[in-house]
């Protein structure tokens, strides 16, 4: 009997070491799966949510997630090199999926074995991702990702060394794993929620216009804040985190012209022209030229610092290389720099915005500079150095540099920055002076320009720089003037003056004036008139800008035709002797220092003093007063003194009778207002006496 006792205990004893055995296969197999899981969820949480990602789940029992292959490497970024990665897509386990799958028949198979060869009693076992439902949409696949990323729990309950084990501690083990099970459901729909509300703002954010990056073909789009700021180009992998309050941050708003970012491609050093074969240059020349089409984002100074160097040092080079070099420009050639110039340089101008104060104003605010100036300067360098080569022909140039490229530059002159005005002042210039089938346009154009400015929107950044091309232009032109010429400076340029911001540009204009009246003295009189009918009436600064415009015409104005418009701008220039304001009264006192000036003035005294004669003899006639303090103090009255006195001193000198003459007729000028007043006085008193009378009467 004993004997027998004995066996049935060995019996038993073998049997639950098989079922231990088993329970410990399991137990491994679902652990390696749960690991395989993690794995992957933290690589999926590396790539956005998207409602159109391609990323699918496995269908199996532990939920792992296979990300798209072309994805592999933005995964492999975040892995900790202190683990090795256990990706399917690696390079040296492409047969990891098959394999995979073995592994789980094989681990079915065992728990469907164990749980046939099990105690009725035992409770059977529950695998943790099957507490998840199974869906095919996104947003159910995004919850599974997201809930694999939480701390792994071992689901299958611990079993007692002995095989009769307490049956009230494995229940109360599985109401804690319940419980934590549905906290962990509650944060995953946590997540969720705050995934869907992402995905609608950056869907109304792409039907605003802000479309989102392109993403990698067949595989999921990577959601990436995107700036308001220049040159198109999306930020390094290397600057993606996994957190989500970081990647639908808020675009800031900058003050610069450049348009937003919208692809990227990392920049890789290309040798030197002196390191490859001659034959081989001009290749290298258009590698380069294509590498420069890469733009950065230079709102972040520490953002890609190496490939920002790197396209500097490469336009460096190619600035260098046809500098140094001579060699026949070939179509790609031309076709290939125009591109790049235009990707870096013609974008959208957006209005002058003041942050802080008033309205914009360009007499008061400072310009704001462009932030990508330092390859925006290399690339306008480039591009000058390739148009004053001796190689270069316009001949094949002209179905690039065309005129949608002429109004594209033009609209370029209203940037802030005055640094690129004065670069592309001299690209312009350059253009017009290479091809002759453009020049015709770019005058057109530039007066299109002009009138827009001064009939519509009074507000342009680039007039000055605009009006610097013109003077070398107007320079250039041919004796007799054209007629469309002509037509120009009476139609365009002059209604520049009526302008407020005059002060601007006014330097420029006054040269090309000039520059006409050079070139057609007889154009004089009509210049002065239009002049005369913009003059200001109560804006002094603008009148002291006219009264420097008329010093530079009586530079060369010609006798004959000063003659023509003697008296009309007399008439305005002794209203200016009586200013109240000091520096109009001094500037046109201080025409008589100039001596060409003088001789026209001296020479047609006896129609000019009678029309100034009042008014000098007024100011220099003032009594000032002997006070210390005025004295000490400089009163501008006393320099109007000795300045109008001067000038009635050379009449005096210079023709006494006139002189003489004038003062007769002035005094009795005076006497007739005096008696004028007295009369007028007297009407009044007489009418007042009327009335009363009146009143008297009626009383």
């Amino acid at each position: 009997m004993m004997k027998g006792f004995k066996q049935r205990l060995s019996r038993k004893g073998s049997l639950s070491s098989k079922k231990k055995d088993k329970n410990d296969e399991k137990d491994s197999s679902s652990s390696s799966s749960q690991k395989d899981g993690k794995k992957s969820s933290i690589s999926n949480l590396k790539i956005s949510s998207n409602n159109s990602s391609n990323s699918s789940l496995s269908s199996s029992g532990t939920g792992q997630a296979s990300p798209s292959p072309k994805d592999s490497s933005i995964s492999n970024l975040s892995t900790s090199p202190n683990k090795k990665s256990n990706s399917p897509f690696s390079s040296s386990s492409s047969s990891a999926p098959k394999k995979d799958k073995k592994d789980k028949s094989s681990s079915k198979n065992s728990n469907s074995n164990s749980n046939s060869n099990s105690n009725p009693s035992t409770p059977t076992q529950q695998e943790f991702p099957k507490q998840f439902p199974s869906s095919s949409s996104p947003n159910q696949s995004n919850i599974q990702n997201q809930s694999l990323n939480l701390p792994n729990i071992n689901v299958t309950p611990p079993q007692s060394q002995h095989p009769h084990f307490d049956h009230a501690s494995i229940q109360s083990q599985q109401q804690q794993f319940q419980q934590q099970h549905q906290v962990q459901q509650q944060q995953a729909q946590a997540q969720a929620q705050a995934q869907q509300q992402q995905q609608q703002a950056q869907q109304e954010q792409q039907q605003q216009g802000q479309h989102s990056p392109q993403g990698v073909p067949g595989g999921s789009e990577t959601i990436i804040p995107r700036s308001s700021h220049s040159f198109e180009r999306l930020p390094t992998p290397t600057k993606i985190e996994p957190d989500l309050d970081g990647l639908i941050k808020t675009p800031q708003r900058h003050h610069s012209s450049r348009f937003e970012p919208s692809s990227y491609s990392e920049l890789t050093k290309l040798p030197n022209f002196d390191e490859i074969p001659p034959e081989k240059r001009l290749d290298l020349f258009l590698m380069k030229v294509d590498q420069c089409n890469v733009l950065f984002d230079f709102n972040d100074p520490s953002f890609d610092i190496r490939g920002k160097e790197i396209k500097r040092i490469t336009l460096q080079e190619l600035i260098e290389f046809i500098s140094t070099n001579r060699f026949t420009y070939t179509d790609e050639m031309y076709q290939h720099v125009v591109e790049m110039f235009k990707k870096n340089l013609f974008r959208p101008i957006p209005p002058p915005v003041n942050p802080i104060g008033d309205i914009y104003d360009p007499d008061e605010d400072e310009p704001i500079n462009e932030i990508a100036w330092p390859h925006m300067q290399v690339v306008y360098e480039f591009f000058l150095r390739f148009v004053e080569s001796p190689d270069f022909n316009h001949t094949l140039a002209k179905q690039y540099i065309d005129h949608e490229f002429v109004l594209k530059l033009l609209e370029l002159f209203d940037s802030e920055d005055p640094r690129e005005r004065d670069c592309l002042k001299t690209t312009l210039h350059r253009i017009y002076g290479k091809f002759l089938s453009l020049r015709s346009f770019i005058r057109r154009s530039i007066n299109n320009v002009f009138l827009t400015f001064v009939y519509e929107t009074e507000r342009f950044n680039g007039i000055a720089e605009l009006l610097e091309i013109l003077g070398s232009i107007i320079n250039g032109f041919a004796l007799p003037l054209k007629e469309e010429h002509k037509v120009f400076l009476v139609k365009v340029l002059l209604p520049l003056h009526k302008v407020k911001s005059l002060s601007l540009y006014h330097p420029q204009l006054a040269y090309c004036v000039v520059q006409f009246l050079e070139k057609d003295p007889l154009l004089t009189e009509e210049v002065i008139m239009k002049l005369l009918r913009f003059w200001p009436k109560i804006n002094s600064t603008k009148e002291i800008m006219f009264l420097n415009e008329i010093e530079d015409i009586f530079e060369v104005i010609e006798p004959l035709e000063f003659i023509k418009i003697e008296v009309p701008l007399f008439v305005q220039l002794s209203k200016c002797i009586s200013s109240p304001h000091f520096q109009v009264s001094e500037k046109i006192l201080c025409y008589f220092n100039n001596e060409y000036f003088l001789n026209l003035v001296t020479e047609n005294a006896e129609v000019i003093l009678p029309i100034i004669f009042s008014s000098l003899y007024e100011i220099s006639a003032q009594q000032v007063p002997e006070d210390d303090e005025i004295l000490s103090s400089g009163s501008w009255n006393r320099t109007i003194h000795s300045l109008a006195y001067s000038a009635l001193k050379i009449f005096m000198e210079s023709n006494p009778i006139l002189y003489d003459h004038c003062t007769v007729l002035y005094r009795q000028s005076l006497q007739d207002s005096q008696k004028r007043e007295e009369e007028r006085r007297k009407g009044w008193e007489t009418l007042q006496k009327l009335v009363q009378n009146q009143n008297q009467l009626s009383t």
